[in-house]
């Protein structure tokens, strides 16, 4: 499949220029999150690999996106404003009390939003639903999931591998934000992923690593129809765009100041105001 890298790769700058914006004005979510996971969703939405119709967000025969890291909904919304299925208005009162667009994502189809998400380790047996129902009713949909690396260390995840591989859904797709960070520091510290591909792997998935910013290597490993259930590792830097974010504690959840939003304008070659 052909994708304009070049194109896609402007429009993840644009889309950070405008999440650092959001976060900074309001104080409100997760910037670091979204960072690592932008190009992902921008090949998901942007390069032809989902089945969507942004007139018809209802549409039955849609492929299904789950956020199962709800905390990257603030890349979500950029990324379904880019496309059309909601305003870059909303942005204006991100998160307040009067916003239908919170920090993490509520249930909303006719804005694109397929499952509330924000508690972890829900995505995945939700997806398996969607995916086990396309089987029973002779649907020709896909489903693909969003996991956090630090999103595994929940046990409902490893119960659900279980029965993707039970019942042989080869109509679905994991992909894991490979950031190697959660709330509390480094995944490896707290509750180690060793052999992660081998793990999942066991559980009958056909895995691909790949760069998790490369949205010509993520397009070329999503659009994959394998005949089993795929497993795509992501690998990410969490705050991807901002050296003094990336990969950097006490970022999660936490908003830039006004000396960051600075800094970060001469990083991301904000020349004007945005949104």
């Amino acid at each position: 499949m052909l994708v304009d890298v070049q194109s896609l790769g402007k429009t993840a700058l644009m889309l950070r220029q405008k999440i650092a914006k959001v976060s900074y004005a309001t104080g409100r979510g997760f910037l670091s999150t979204a960072y690592s996971s932008i190009e992902i969703l921008l090949a998901l939405y942007c390069s032809g690999v989902m089945k969507y119709d942004v007139n018809n967000p209802e549409w039955e025969e849609r492929d299904r996106f789950i956020l199962s890291k709800g905390h990257s909904g603030l890349a979500l919304y950029m990324v379904l404003a880019e496309i059309g299925l909601i305003s870059d208005e909303v942005f204006e009162g991100f998160s307040d009390s009067n916003s239908m667009y919170g920090v993490h994502p509520v249930y909303d189809l006719k804005s694109g939003i397929e499952m509330s998400s924000g508690s972890l380790g829900h995505g995945l047996s939700f997806a398996i639903g969607h995916a086990y129902a396309a089987k029973l009713n002779k649907k020709d949909y896909h489903v693909y999931v969003l996991l956090g690396d630090g999103e595994l260390q929940e046990g409902s995840n490893w119960e659900a591998f279980l029965l993707v591989n039970a019942l042989k859904l080869d109509n679905l797709t994991v992909i894991v934000d490979r950031n190697n960070r959660q709330i509390s520091g480094k995944v490896e510290k707290i509750v180690p992923l060793d052999s992660l591909k081998l793990k999942l792997e066991s559980f009958g998935f056909e895995v691909i690593e790949v760069d998790g910013h490369n949205i010509a290597c993520l397009t070329e490993a999503l659009s994959k129809k394998l005949g089993k259930p795929l497993a795509i590792i992501a690998h990410t830097v969490k705050g991807k765009g901002i050296s003094f974010v990336e990969d950097e504690d006490n970022w999660h959840g936490r908003a830039l100041s006004d000396s960051e939003w600075e800094r970060a304008k001469i990083e991301l070659n904000i020349e004007k105001e945005i949104l």
